[in-house]
């Protein structure tokens, strides 16, 4: 996909951040400035447990972007 059709798809999953954050100012107008990164996304799960670690890096530098704690996929 070309940057353009990622914002495109990004967008679509913005749309509900006011409401769920309670920030009125969480959304795309008041956010305009946009970045697109090459990124790598690393999971750390065990069929023990419900949830995995998952960290998302900059693909080049390996620098932090963002973590999380989710339920798995079921395979």
């Amino acid at each position: 996909m070309t940057n353009d059709e990622l914002i495109t798809v990004a967008r679509t999953h913005t749309i509900d951040f006011p409401k769920l954050s309670g920030e009125p100012w969480a959304n795309q107008e008041t956010l305009a400035k946009i970045t697109v990164l090459d990124t790598a996304v690393v999971s750390f799960e065990s069929d023990q447990h419900p949830k995995m670690i998952m960290i998302l890096l900059e693909r080049e530098s390996g620098k932090f972007i963002s973590s999380c704690l989710m339920p798995r996929n079921p395979r």
